[in-house]
């Protein structure tokens, strides 16, 4: 079928090409990237005249397409499916994973492509028509000095707008006295230019760029204006004409006109048209970019190969000395230069390839939204410089691919054009992941001289005129985070499992910087030490030449800083990124002095956590290790190592530093590079007292920067002041080096191995010990406290207990009677405090055996609590005999229960006769007995495998991602309890950033990055709709840096691990069910392979998740506020509950609250720097050979007397007892909220039932009093009596309470 008659009907989607004629002579670009510069148009016959003469010649794609798949007339409703269609659908299934994902793709083209000549932009159609002809009829200038030309632009922009317009030279500006004539002629062709009339435009989030060409009449020019800037000059003053001419035109009532840079590059400024708000066109969401160039045979390109050298040294010092210095290479100046004169060059060789590969157009499109998903704009209010990566750049790429296929030119991965739109995406993705382009240069055919263009460094593509480098300019850290990204995608679209199309073309995280990377840093600096002179004798002609080359100041800032750090932390990060703030306005793109916004991000490596950086060896490798040194002063270290070798290595801390220490290593090993060599400096918690002394000491030769000065660069980082919301007061005041989770784990294996020593002793041998403790898991809010123990006795404010399950072997004598067998549960446990405290003498052994909430009729548990599976499970423990040992040498205390098989087969058992007997409420609480067994035994213990393994195997982030979100629930007041998260689905929601990425990022490298992708979790997820997985089974890949690694070496992106399709398929078909059982209604639900129907910790009402989901995004704009403003001053807000939306508020007496030393230091909730004296940082010592467990007499640990004078309370909280009263009392009338890790207020909201009004009865079951003259229906109304069930609560709370604050009657 021709190209310019294809339609694809369905799905209301329809690819448009442009039919080219000879009149055909309009081109118009959108492109949702800001850099799209290069792209240009050109029709079959570009060397005839182009010139735009009335508006019947603009003809626009979309014009006389056919209808129907393939032209086929429709069918007949009664007729079935066409094998076709049918072989269509089996193609989509097996292509696309499923049809969905098919469908999904052809909405979104549907929906983002924007079809030159349809009733969508007929407004912008017209407007192009009216730019044109406003360009073609402006008045030309006769030739002038430079003085004259900014004094003539001054004077018809003051008359056109009111105020002086200047002309936009670039750095540096014309030397004053410059033999150099300007003029200005109408542009003699103007065309409409880029991806719209190929086919490729798209439109996201933010507006999309419409380019016009307006072609500089070569009469302009002399043939050496190549030659210092001289074609820039006379660039620039055509773009002032325009400007001031545009402001006199009509277009000035419709448009608002500016300057703008294109790609950042001050040599390249254009003139941008933004619809005004008040107009139709404003809805479209479109900018006009008016971009001059020039035609190809203007200036001779053969002289501007990127070898070349066109700005001499002696113009960048404004002398006449012609051998000042050695000339150096200006590569990106000459690519400026000409990718102004190809543009049609390049336009003309897209439409042929799009004309050989018919769904050219629609994978374009596909990659311009994939990579416009993944462009950094702003953070907060700061806005930020786009990329220099550009869609154009990316549609190059996908016609290498294409056309070297079809000519055989170039090796490499090649793609065919029969392909559809979504392979020859995927393969351009794929290749994208696999190729360096840092490494491996790439050419269009085989004509270009790759000696010339390999030896300039960077990235190359050559065009196919081989003339010009295509990603001249372009950062290598942009070629670095495309690669990562494309290799997370090329994951994503070969998962065998799940429907990725989100991740891949939606997620918004990948476009916020707070998320997107493990550690983000705010470095505000003085531009001025970073640059070179500019004038006098102290200038360096070589780094200013140097610094000119990049094109903005800022950006050759930029180049600097990410050269710097990503060379020192190589082994450290797969990633760093430096954004620089964009310009205030547009006359600051040239200043110097001044202060400029760069925002570091960083992806870590698996050896960001690693205590020793290993350097070269000074024998082998001498130059290797000057540079070591130079990077790292005194902080390289001559170290011998195990396998004899002698090497250079930075030390960071010892081997039992604690992992909220390790987790810091990177922001340290950064904020110490910054300091030695930029003179930057940081908060104390990124650079230590130590740290700052040894960059200081001895700087490098090239370091700038006074350490000194007060306008010193200050870099700030909410990585490190996070975590310290993770700590509580007692880690603050504890030797952290000791108090470590590695300590109680090496603690419960002892305790495991003492109990198994005793089997001789007991009825039964012990097959095991099974942990179920959070503080054995990495989980708890902070590592479990050791006691210095005397006698076995040691005493705290409050003793965490640390529950471990006691599985025997099998036997079959145990008994059938449920109160005879829980009795036998406590002989094993009586026997077994007797073995052990005769064979540990110290030990403290205490045995219950207390059966709370049994009756003594049936030996059931009847807790009502039990059918609220959301938080008062925390108590079952208690309902059963348990033994609590003091373990002198770890220091902590385990409280031991007996794991009974037969227990859990009995109830099963009973309740199966129960049903069968037709007694339901029988049934129903031996049912809920048996789902609480398994709860306690089984589902805690597989539970508590999953997380262990999470967090020790494969992301030691994790663990205190979790303590962060966990912090965060509490702080809240939403942890725990009977209304609360609980504990598990806290683990469960921390497990699911880290086991599968749901935002299109690869697994969170530190806990600041896994608490934020959390919180935006909490925020974004919609629970109604989507299903909410975690995939224990893929958590080890889930972070992509060894799969990819793996998938690029062998070109095959696979993932072999994680859940089947077909299991992946019972969870869904599981979820569905609940919803059309209508149990999901908005509620927080987390599945697993094992639970698929969440029943294991059950859900999360609807009205606590939309609270969690507003909080989150309250919490998610503060952190991004901070960041912003590089400020922490407001993050305690994050932490801290607001205590207004509550009814009324119970202030307990702080001196009876005995976990108030689990809440946060003080020092979490300074700012800015300042902080106290508890929280200063300690001196480094390094002890290499300590042991992993010490001792618990040998541990500083601050012990805390107990509240109530008395010794032996393991466990004991009364604030959590009385507010397990409370609501038992009020359960049907009070929601009660309390922060379960010491918080001082119990919160309180009147149910809604609370809230109305009911008919008098004799037995209402709550304190109501009377409303006087109100009735409902015929009896007397009654309402709750709230002032006299506050009054009551203060009763029960004697003691307890301190006051109780009514918020609201």
């Amino acid at each position: 079928m021709a190209a310019g008659k294809r339609k694809l009907a369905g799905a209301g989607l329809a690819t448009h090409s442009t039919k080219h004629s000879r009149n055909d002579q309009t081109r118009v670009e959108a492109d949702d990237s800001s850099n799209d510069s290069m792209l240009a148009s050109d029709d079959s016959d570009a060397e005839s005249d182009s010139s735009m003469h009335d508006a019947d010649e603009l003809k626009l794609a979309g014009e006389n397409h056919e209808s129907g798949v393939g032209g086929s007339t429709e069918r007949s409703k009664a007729r079935g499916a066409t094998n076709a269609e049918i072989m269509a659908l089996n193609e989509a299934s097996l292509l696309f994973k499923s049809n969905l994902f098919k469908l999904q793709i052809d909405e979104l083209l549907s929906e983002t492509l924007v079809t030159a000549g349809s009733k969508v932009t007929r407004d912008l159609d017209a407007a192009l028509k009216q730019i044109r002809d406003v360009l073609v009829a402006m008045d030309s200038t006769k030739e002038m000095t430079v003085d004259a030309a900014t004094n003539l632009v001054r004077k018809l922009g003051k008359q056109a707008t009111g105020h002086a317009v200047a002309i936009p030279f670039p750095d540096p500006a014309p030397a004053a006295g410059l033999a150099l004539k300007l003029a200005f002629e109408a542009p003699d062709v103007v065309n409409v230019v880029g991806s719209y009339p190929l086919g490729m435009a798209v439109r996201t989030q933010r507006s999309f760029n419409v380019d016009v060409l307006a072609q500089m009449p070569a009469q302009m020019f002399q043939e050496r204006d190549y030659m210092n800037y001289r074609y820039f000059y006379k660039r620039a003053f055509f773009v002032a004409m325009i400007r001031v001419q545009l402001h006199a035109s009509a277009l000035n009532e419709l448009f608002d006109i500016e300057f703008e840079l294109l790609r950042s590059d001050t040599r390249l400024p254009v003139v941008v048209l933004r619809p005004k708000s008040d107009t139709r066109l404003s809805k479209l969401g479109c900018v006009v970019r008016i971009q001059p160039s020039i035609a190809p045979d203007t200036l001779p390109l053969r002289r501007l190969m990127p070898d070349r050298n066109h700005v001499r040294a002696a113009y960048v010092a404004g002398t006449t000395d012609a051998d000042l210095v050695a000339e150096q290479a200006t590569p990106q100046y000459n690519a400026a230069v000409v990718s102004d004169a190809l543009q049609l060059t390049h336009m003309k060789y897209l439409f042929e390839t799009n004309e050989q590969c018919t769904e050219f157009g629609r994978a374009a499109a596909l990659l311009r939204v994939w990579l416009g998903q993944r462009t950094v704009q702003h953070i907060g209010q700061q806005q930020l410089m786009a990329p220099r990566i550009s869609g154009f750049a990316l549609t190059m790429v996908l016609a290498w691919l294409v056309r070297s296929a079809n000519s055989g030119g170039v090796t490499g991965a090649r793609l065919s054009s029969s392909m559809d739109a979504h392979q020859l995406f995927k393969g351009a993705i794929e290749f994208l992941a696999a190729h360096d382009f840092n490494h491996g240069a790439l050419q269009f055919g085989t004509d270009a001289d790759m000696t010339v263009f390999g030896a300039q460094s960077g990235a190359v593509l050559v065009d196919p005129s081989a003339s010009v480098n295509v990603l001249a300019g372009v950062q290598p850290w942009e070629l670095d985070a495309l690669r990562l990204h494309a290799q997370q995608t090329a994951l994503d679209l070969n998962h065998h499992s799940a429907n990725h199309f989100s991740r891949v073309f939606l997620s918004a995280a990948l476009t916020d910087v707070t998320a997107k990377y493990d550690h983000v840093f705010r470095l505000d600096i003085d531009m001025a030490p970073f640059l070179a002179a500019r004038f006098g004798s102290e200038m360096n002609v070589t780094a200013r030449a140097a610094e000119l080359e990049h094109g903005h100041p800022v950006v050759a800032v930029q180049h600097r800083i990410a050269q710097l750090l990503s060379t020192a932390l190589a082994r450290q990060t797969r990633l760093v990124a430096v954004h620089a703030g964009a310009d205030a306005s547009f006359d600051d793109r040239i200043k110097a002095t001044r202060r400029h916004v760069f925002v570091v991000g960083v992806v870590t490596s698996a050896d960001a956590q690693r205590l020793v950086d290993l350097g070269p060896s000074p024998d082998a490798q001498p130059q290797d290790a000057a540079q070591f040194r130079t990077l790292w002063g005194d902080r390289a270290e001559l170290r011998r190592f195990r396998d004899g070798s002698i090497r250079l290595a930075t030390v960071w801390g010892a081997n039992a530093m604690p992992l909220e220490q390790r987790a810091q290593i990177v922001p340290r090993m950064l904020a110490f590079l910054l300091r030695r060599h930029f003179g930057v400096l940081a908060q104390p918690e990124l650079l230590h007292a130590d740290d700052q002394s040894t960059a200081d000491c001895v700087r490098p030769s090239e370091a700038i920067g006074d350490v000194t000065a007060e306008s010193a660069g200050r870099l700030f980082s909410l990585s490190s002041r996070i975590v310290e919301f993770a700590s509580t007061r007692d880690l603050s005041e504890s030797d952290t080096d000791r108090v470590t989770f590695e300590a109680a784990i090496a603690g419960f294996d002892q305790l495991q191995r003492e109990v198994k020593a005793l089997e001789e002793k007991l009825p039964l041998r012990v097959l095991a010990l099974h942990a179920v403790a959070p503080g054995l898991r990495y989980a708890s809010l902070a590592p479990p406290k050791p006691l210095a123990l005397a006698q076995g006795r040691g005493d705290d404010a409050y003793v965490e207990p640390l529950h471990v399950l006691v599985e025997f072997t099998t036997s079959n004598k145990w008994p059938d009677d449920m109160a005879a067998l829980h009795k036998v549960k406590s002989a094993f446990l009586l026997r077994l405090a007797e073995c052990y405290a005769a064979a540990h003498p110290n030990a403290h052994v205490d045995v219950s055996s207390r059966f709370f909430g049994y009756s003594a009729q049936d030996g059931l548990l009847t807790g009502a609590s039990s059918v609220q599976l959301a938080g008062a499970d925390d108590f079952d423990y208690e309902r059963d005999s348990f033994v609590d040992i003091r373990h002198i040498s770890s220091g902590l205390t385990f409280r031991l229960s007996v794991l009974c098989e037969p227990e859990g087969a009995l109830l099963a058992h009973k309740a199966q006769e129960m049903v069968r007997a037709g007694l339901s409420a029988q049934a129903d609480a031996l049912q809920c007995a048996h789902r609480r067994w398994m709860r306690t035994t089984q589902w805690r213990a597989m539970h508590h495998r999953q997380i262990l393994d999470l967090c020790q195997r494969h992301h030691p982030a994790a663990s205190l991602t979790i303590r962060l979100l966990k912090r965060w629930l509490s702080r809240h007041m939403l942890l725990g309890q009977s209304v609360g998260v609980p504990d598990e689905t806290a683990e469960l929601l921390a497990a699911r950033v880290f086991t599968d990425p749901w935002n299109g990022l690869a697994a969170p490298g530190s806990a600041y990055a896994g608490f934020v992708r959390c919180l935006q979790l909490l925020a974004e997820w919609r629970w109604t709709e989507d299903m909410c997985v975690v995939d224990f089974a893929a958590a080890g890949n889930a972070d992509s840096e060894d799969s990819a690694r793996v998938a690029s070496a062998r070109r095959v992106w696979t993932t072999t691990d994680g859940l089947s399709a077909d299991a992946y398929a019972t969870l869904q078909a599981a979820f569905d069910a609940a919803i059309q059982r209508k149990d999901v209604r908005g509620a927080l639900r987390i599945v697993t392979a094992e639970d698929p129907n969440a029943e294991w910790w059950g859900t999360v009402s609807p009205v606590l998740t939309r609270r969690l989901q507003s909080l989150a995004r309250a919490s998610l704009q503060t952190i991004t506020d901070c960041i912003s403003l590089g400020s922490d001053s407001t993050l305690s807000q994050v932490f801290t509950a607001p205590l207004t939306d509550y009814d009324f508020v119970i202030k307990l007496d702080k001196d009876v609250v005995c976990r108030q030393y689990e809440q946060p230091p003080a020092s979490a909730f300074t700012s800015d720097g300042v902080q106290s004296a508890e929280s200063a940082p300690r001196k480094e010592v390094f002890k290499n050979l300590l042991p992993s467990m010490q001792h618990a007499s040998q541990v500083n640990v601050k012990q805390h007397a107990n509240v109530f004078g008395q010794s032996d309370l393991v466990g004991f909280d009364p604030v959590a007892l009385f507010v397990r009263d409370l609501v038992g009392v009020y359960r049907d009338s009070i929601l009660f909220f309390n922060d379960v890790h010491g918080g001082r207020c119990i919160a309180g909201l009147w149910s809604p039932t609370a809230r109305k009004t009911h008919p008098f009865t004799a037995s209402m079951g709550a304190n109501m009093m009377l409303l006087e003259h109100e009735k409902v229906g015929t009896k007397p109304a009654a309402t709750l009596n709230k002032r006299a069930v506050v009054e009551e609560i203060i009763r029960l709370g004697e003691g307890l309470v301190e006051n109780v604050v009514i918020q609201n009657e």
